[in-house]
């Protein structure tokens, strides 16, 4: 086995000067490129926000003279008329109202498309300008830039609402007449409907864009800024490449991060000829080392080089030979205690199922006289010689390769198994074995049959060992997830704090005929099914043993 190498004195001091000072160098000029990016992209947004802010204050001022010139037109008596007695409004060169309706549609005209009056049933009663003139969105190409607006129209005195003006209305009416952006070259802008899916002026970008705080265009990095007008209903989005405004902060954080790279890279070479010209000394050393780490441990260090190093030679080398020597002690001792400690395995693994197989022979003898009964008894009997069978083939089978034979398997049948061979030792105790309940469908996991078996009986044999006459012993299985739990509980004496911290100790035993290998092997059968083994104990209220083992996958429960 090669232990993993650790790093040299000299790589010791690089890594030091690397995460005490370069990489410290780094981070900050990774922070100041960021937070220099960062202020660019902020100023920017500022100016966009104040911006469209100014926008927005004009085109609410502009509304607000604009619809005072709308509400002329709703207002006049020839509108009020024409929709009050259900007439069409038309033109009349003797008529004083339709001239003052001329009037204020000539206030209005420059702002307005088309403006068309509708009764309470929804049916026009004419429009401005007449039909027969062609409109301006036509004649100048802003169809695609007019906002429909609704307006009711009111009779005098309490009349109430006598129908609907509809305002096609130029949005062009509604911006600054200049609407230069100083500081802001190539942004756009951009005016939505009250949903905001329907741009009002042409675009060059692609509306869904404008809907993000942020977005790539044409391969530059854009900025955008929104706000809502609810009268009229209006979302309005100013949006600018970061470019220009960008340049010269990413410029100062690009010459910054370089300054901070030629620093690091200098520092980083003074460090590694310095620390080449200390370590050198020490290279014979490590030459020595490495070589005790393959495992060879005759070759002997020079003891050379300035009296430090010398001392760490001599002291090199007797602790080479002194590791020698107790390698050669310790090998001869784990080879006595693996040995002991299978037999001592091996001698409890057979223990159990004899003294099973010794009860059962014994009832037989008293009931030979009932062939029926006796036969169930020898069949016991018999299946307890197959499982010490099976007990000592796996036993061999754990010494030489350290793990039992997986397959995927019915846990029912180990558990009942199991259950059947305690049996006898808590009848022979007096207490009682509640009955044993389990699903009627199979519970799939990956074990050894036999293995687990033992798992369960040496938990069922401790259990009946802490029993006293009387008392009550159960067995419980849940299902969570990933795993089945085995829970078995008695109502014995407890264990003991002290003792609790010792109990998975091999051969460590509270009893006088124990061995000490029962919880031992338990938990190692658990550990090597991928579960666990888990002990609680109350003194004087008794023991729960919890056992977790992994369902097994569908695919290899199929497969099998």
């Amino acid at each position: 086995m090669h232990l993993p190498r650790s790093p040299s004195l000299r790589t010791s001091f690089l890594l030091i000067l690397l995460l005490g000072a370069i990489v410290p160098l780094g981070i900050v000029g990774w922070w100041l490129t960021r937070s220099t990016q960062a202020s660019g992209q902020e100023l920017l947004r500022a100016r966009l926000e104040q911006t469209l802010s100014e926008i927005v204050q004009t085109v609410g001022s502009n509304w607000v003279d604009l619809r005072s010139n709308l509400l002329l037109l709703a207002e006049s008596e020839v509108v009020r008329t024409a929709l009050a007695e259900g007439r069409v409004i038309s033109p009349s060169t003797d008529n004083t109202d339709w001239r003052e309706l001329e009037q204020a549609w000539a206030i209005t005209e420059q702002a307005v498309d088309r403006v068309t009056f509708y009764d309470l049933d929804g049916e026009p009663h004419g429009s401005l300008p007449p039909e027969d003139r062609v409109r301006r969105s036509a004649a100048t190409g802003y169809a695609s830039s007019v906002l429909p607006l609704r307006m009711a129209v009111y009779g005098r005195g309490a009349s109430g609402r006598i129908g609907t003006m509809e305002v096609r209305l130029l949005t062009s009416s509604l911006l600054p007449s200049d609407l230069v952006i100083p500081g802001l070259g190539g942004s756009v802008l951009a005016l939505f409907d009250a949903s905001g899916e329907i741009p009002l002026l042409p675009l060059t970008i692609d509306p869904g864009l404008l809907t993000r705080d942020r977005f790539t265009w044409a391969g530059e990095t854009w900025l955008a800024v929104r706000d809502t007008l609810y009268e009229p209903p209006l979302q309005l989005s100013l949006s600018a490449p970061l470019g220009a405004l960008g340049q010269p902060f990413q410029e100062a954080a690009r010459r910054g991060a370089i300054a901070l790279l030629v620093v690091a890279f200098v520092a980083f070479v003074l460090a590694t000829l310095a620390t080449r010209r200390i370590t050198r000394p020490l290279t014979d050393l490590a030459d020595g080392a490495d070589a005790v780490t393959r495992g060879d441990l005759a070759p002997a260090v020079a003891e050379a080089g300035p009296d430090e190093v010398r001392r760490v030679a001599g002291a090199f080398n007797t602790m080479t030979e002194n590791l020698r020597r107790t390698l050669q002690q310790l090998s001869q001792r784990e080879s006595l205690a693996a040995v002991g400690e299978f037999a001592a395995s091996l001698a409890h693994e057979v223990r159990n199922p004899l003294t099973a197989i010794r009860l059962d022979l014994e009832r037989a003898r008293k009931h030979i006289d009932h062939p029926d009964r006796a036969g169930k008894l020898v069949d016991s009997a018999l299946h307890e010689i197959t499982r010490l069978d099976a007990s000592v083939t796996d036993a061999l089978r754990l010494a030489r390769s350290g793990q039992p034979s997986l397959a995927p398997l019915d846990l029912r049948q180990p558990l009942e198994a199991a259950y059947r061979a305690a049996e006898p030792r808590f009848h022979e105790r007096g207490a009682e074995l509640q009955a044993l309940t389990l699903p009627t469908e199979p519970l799939w996991t990956t074990g050894d049959s036999g293995a687990l078996e033992q798992l369960f009986l040496n938990l069922l044999l401790n259990a009946a060992e802490a029993l006293s006459t009387g008392a009550q012993c159960g067995v419980e299985l849940t299902r969570e997830p990933g795993h089945f739990c085995i829970s078995i509980w008695d109502q014995g004496k407890g264990i003991s704090p002290d003792v609790m911290d010792r109990i998975f100790e091999p051969f460590y035993s509270t009893s006088p005929d124990g061995t000490g290998l029962g919880l031992p092997i338990a938990r190692r059968i658990a550990q090597a099914h991928g579960g666990k083994l888990e002990i609680e104990s109350t003194p004087g209220d008794g023991t729960i043993a919890r056992a977790t083992l992994p369902i097994a996958a569908p695919d290899s429960v199929h497969q099998a």
